[in-house]
């Protein structure tokens, strides 16, 4: 919007021809519609990062700790993570994180 303000255009919407952007009332009530919608997608994205978060600590672990153990001993001896995995009948990234 300010970029076409600064090049001294207008816009204006045809299907909505009661939004008279040319005026600095209707520039004023978009910016303010714009910024709550911002802050709207932002408190989204923070709340979505949260329960992401909130389901990985709940999430069960696909190995036990013995069967962790083992693993990482057989990942030590050179063996294929991709062998692992299919023993296990886990994913290989499963097996690719307890490398590191």
């Amino acid at each position: 919007m300010q970029r076409v303000a600064a090049r001294d255009a207008a816009i204006k919407m045809l299907d909505k021809p009661y939004l008279d952007l040319t005026t600095p009332i209707e520039c004023g009530i978009l910016a303010f519609l714009s910024a709550m919608a911002e802050d709207a997608r932002q408190r989204i994205h923070k709340h979505s990062r949260e329960g992401r978060a909130a389901a990985r600590t709940l999430r069960k672990p696909e190995l036990a700790q013995h069967q962790r153990r083992v693993e990482i001993k057989r990942l030590a001896t050179g063996e294929s993570g991709w062998a692992i995995a299919r023993d296990m009948g886990v994913a290989r990234t499963t097996v690719g994180r307890l490398a590191h």
